[in-house]
C-alpha cells in the first residue's frame, strides 16, 4: 500500500498540498501577471464577440473568431495609416524648420540663464545624456508593455480557436485530483482578473463623467484629450485620480488662476473618497459577499504588504479565496454557505460560462 498516496488522499493533506502548489506557481510566475491580464481580457472579449456574432449570423464560431480578427486588423490598419501620415507630415515640418529652431534656441535668454546656473554648455550636455538614459529605460519598459499586449492577444486568439478541444481535454480530468484542482483554481484567477478589469473600467468611466462638468465650467482647453487622460489614469486604483488631478490643477491655474486650482484639488479629494469608500466597496460587494469595512481593510492591508501593487491585488485575493473556501465548504457540508454566491456566476462574469462546452456548428 502506498502510504504517501493514502496520506494525501485525506481531505486536509490534499487541500494543503493543493494550496501549496497553487501559491508556488503564482509566486514563480508573478512577473508575468501583466501578461495574464492581457491574455484573459482579450480571450473573454474575443470569445464574447465571436459568440454574439455566431448567434446573430448562424456562422460557425471559429469562423466568427476570424471575422472579428479581420475587423480588428482593419481598424488597426486604418488607425496606423492615419497616424503614419500625420507623423510623416510632422517630421517633414520639423526637418524644414530645424535650423531656425536651433538658432532661436541658442539666442534664447533661458539658455543663457541656465548656463549661468549649471555651469556652461558641457554640464547641460552631461545632464541631457543622464536624462536620455532614463528616457531610454522608460522607453524599454513601454516596449515590454506592448510586447506583453501582443503576446497576450496571440495566446487569446489561439485559445479561442481551440476552445472546444481544450474543454474536451479538461472534462477528462478528475476534478478532485491535484491537476484538476489547480486548473479549476486558475480558472478562478482568470475570473478574478476579468472582474477586476470590469470594476476599474466602471470606476474610470464614473470619474471621467464626474470631471467633465467641472472642466466645462472652468473652460479648460483640449477637453477631449483630457477626458482620455482622466479615463486611462483612473484605471489605476486611487493613485490615478491623484496623477490626473495634478495635471488638471496645472491647466486650471492657467485658465482660472488659484481659484481653478482650489476647485480641482477639492474634486480630486472627493473622487478619491468616492472611489475608495463607495464605488470600490459597493462594486466589489456584488461579487464577494463581505461588509464594506472588511473590503476597505483588505485594500489597506494589501497596499501595506505589497506596496502599490496591493491596490490591484486586494480584490482578486478576496475573490479567489472566497471561491476556494466555497469549494471547501461545499465538499465538507454539501452546500455553498460562503462569502461568494456560486449560483450568480453568470451575472458576475462577462460571458456565459455555461455556453463554453456547447459544440457549435
Amino acid at each position: 500500500m502506498d502510504r504517501v498516496a493514502s496520506f494525501f488522499s485525506e481531505r486536509t493533506p490534499r487541500r494543503l498540498l493543493a494550496l501549496t502548489a497553487f501559491l508556488s506557481v503564482l509566486y514563480m510566475f508573478r512577473q508575468m501577471a501583466l501578461l495574464l491580464v492581457f491574455f484573459v481580457t482579450f480571450e473573454r472579449a474575443l470569445g464574447y464577440a465571436s459568440r454574439k456574432l455566431s448567434g446573430v449570423t448562424g456562422v460557425a464560431r471559429k469562423r466568427c473568431v476570424l471575422l472579428v480578427l479581420a475587423g480588428i486588423l482593419l481598424l488597426l490598419g486604418i488607425g496606423a495609416a492615419l497616424g503614419v501620415g500625420k507623423t510623416l507630415r510632422t517630421y517633414a515640418e520639423m526637418q524644414a524648420s530645424y535650423p531656425e529652431r536651433i538658432a532661436e534656441l541658442k539666442t534664447h535668454p533661458f539658455l543663457h540663464k541656465l548656463q549661468e546656473q549649471i555651469g556652461g554648455t558641457e554640464r547641460i550636455v552631461e545632464g541631457a545624456k543622464h536624462y536620455a538614459g532614463n528616457a531610454i529605460g522608460a522607453a524599454s519598459a513601454v516596449g515590454h508593455f506592448f510586447v506583453y499586449v501582443l503576446i497576450g492577444f496571440v495566446l487569446a486568439l489561439v485559445y479561442v480557436l481551440e476552445e472546444d478541444e481544450i474543454l474536451a481535454f479538461h472534462k477528462k480530468m478528475d476534478p478532485r485530483s491535484l491537476h484538476g484542482t489547480l486548473v479549476r483554481w486558475f480558472g478562478h484567477v482568470a475570473d478574478a482578473t476579468v472582474v477586476t478589469v470590469q470594476l476599474q473600467i466602471i470606476v474610470a468611466a464614473c470619474n471621467t463623467l464626474m470631471t467633465l462638468p467641472v472642466l466645462l465650467l472652468i473652460g479648460v482647453p483640449h477637453i477631449g484629450a483630457l477626458m482620455i487622460l482622466i479615463f486611462f489614469s483612473a484605471l489605476v486604483p486611487v493613485i490615478g485620480n491623484i496623477v490626473s488631478g495634478a495635471v488638471l490643477c496645472l491647466l486650471a491655474y492657467q485658465a482660472r488662476g488659484w481659484g481653478g486650482v482650489g476647485i480641482f484639488i477639492g474634486l480630486t479629494f472627493v473622487l478619491h473618497k468616492i472611489e475608495s469608500y463607495y464605488l470600490n466597496p459597493r462594486l466589489t460587494a456584488r461579487h464577494v459577499k463581505l461588509p464594506g469595512f472588511v473590503l476597505i481593510v483588505s485594500l489597506l492591508a494589501c497596499e501595506h504588504l505589497f506596496g502599490f501593487k496591493g491596490l490591484f491585488l486586494s480584490f482578486p485575493i478576496l475573490f479567489i479565496a472566497a471561491r476556494i473556501r466555497a469549494e471547501f465548504v461545499e465538499e465538507t457540508e454539501g452546500k455553498a454557505d460562503s462569502p461568494i454566491v456560486l449560483g450568480d456566476g453568470l451575472e458576475q462574469l462577462p460571458i456565459e460560462r455555461s455556453a463554453l462546452g456547447e459544440d457549435e456548428a
